[in-house]
């Protein structure tokens, strides 16, 4: 167990050496990395992806549409919903950082069984599950005191 936790520390390591050169904080990289999987989404359900009010995810956008990161367009079907979607910018600097770690990580897999990377999946997808409803048992005790 003691190489899963060096391993989340490393991950964690390298994901805020990115966030630095990015010149963001944790809450917009969750935000850019959302958007990335996902966009365009309106900036109602990327609040509630983050965990965010309202207000703090119209801050959070603001900056991040300061240093050129995202956009917000008026979605075509309802004027009043706003999307908002990543800049070339932005998709070029998350490429340049993380694209490197993407290429090792094929390589690495190439060589290993379809069963090996099945089981590797099985393990991050119920990791996954573990921490989130641990994240989720945190905040409901928090949240009652």
């Amino acid at each position: 167990m003691s190489e899963i936790r060096a391993f989340q520390r490393a991950v964690d390591d390298m994901d805020h050496a990115a966030w630095e050169a990015l010149g963001v904080n944790r809450n917009d990289a969750r935000c850019l990395d959302v958007l990335q999987e996902r966009e365009p989404m309106t900036a109602g359900a990327l609040a509630e992806e983050l965990g965010l009010t309202t207000g703090a995810i119209t801050t959070l956008l603001d900056r991040l549409e300061r240093v050129g990161f995202v956009r917000r367009t008026r979605d075509v079907e309802d004027r009043r919903r706003v999307q908002v979607e990543l800049t070339p910018l932005a998709r070029e600097r998350i490429s340049e950082l993380y694209g490197p770690l993407a290429e090792l990580g094929r390589e690495w897999f190439e060589p290993h069984s379809d069963q090996d990377i099945e089981m590797l999946t099985e393990f991050f997808r119920h990791g996954t599950k573990i921490n989130a409803a641990n994240a989720a048992r945190i905040r409901g005790e928090h949240s009652s005191d």
